[in-house]
């Protein structure tokens, strides 16, 4: 083969490979957003499994969120912060103001057009940084922990509250259930894999859904 056919099919792979490249992540970078989401709620800990020396309690939580949409359903980034501006109802290890960060993709399960606009479901996989989620021992205030996060969104704004202004067409009533994949072991390596934390509350979405 001479050198200058050999040039010719390596331009030639170069522009399939570009091409196919291409065609794959156009629609994953073809987004729509970002959408900002504010959530206050109530957050409900430990009222499946209760550690020991722990005690089932609660708090006024506040959820940032902003999501990245993409053309793909599986696909779409989002990072956050959780505060509990008042702590919890209990003096335990989540009794703190401290905030949660968070990082990770939500995967779309049912979307509106399969309920008429009614509700969505969606399980978000992340990736938090939170305090008091260090491995026992540890001088760390932080912990990172890969947590799952099934969420259900009831359109209660659009499908109800159009006549009420654009503010209100956009408010939704959000039910979360928050299961942490990697808890660290307790005082006799026991790691509780069902000991997930409820949240329900309002959500408000800024930017386009």
């Amino acid at each position: 083969m001479s050198a200058k056919s050999g040039r010719g099919l390596a331009a030639f792979a170069l522009r399939t490979c570009t091409a196919l490249l291409t065609s794959f992540a156009a629609p994953a970078l073809a987004q729509r957003g970002p959408v900002f989401e504010l959530q206050p709620g109530i957050t409900i800990y430990d009222f499946v499994s209760v550690p020991e020396g722990t005690m089932t309690n609660s708090a006024f939580s506040l959820r940032f969120s902003t999501r990245f949409p993409t053309s793909l359903s599986w696909f779409t980034p989002v990072i956050g912060a959780v505060f509990l501006p008042y702590g919890t109802t209990q003096n335990t290890v989540r009794n703190t103001d401290a905030p949660t960060l968070f990082a990770g993709n939500i995967f779309s399960v049912v979307t509106e057009q399969k309920t008429s606009g009614w509700f969505t479901v969606e399980v978000p996989l992340l990736i938090t940084h939170a305090p008091g989620a260090a491995a026992s021992g540890s001088s760390r205030d932080y912990g990172r922990d890969l947590v799952v996060l099934p969420t259900v969104y009831f359109h209660l704004g659009p499908k109800a509250l159009k006549e009420f202004g654009a503010v209100w067409s956009k408010l939704n009533v959000v039910v979360q259930l928050e299961q942490n994949l990697t808890p660290n072991p307790d005082a006799v390596g026991h790691r509780d894999y069902l000991n997930p934390v409820a949240t329900i509350g309002m959500s408000l979405a800024i930017g386009t859904p």
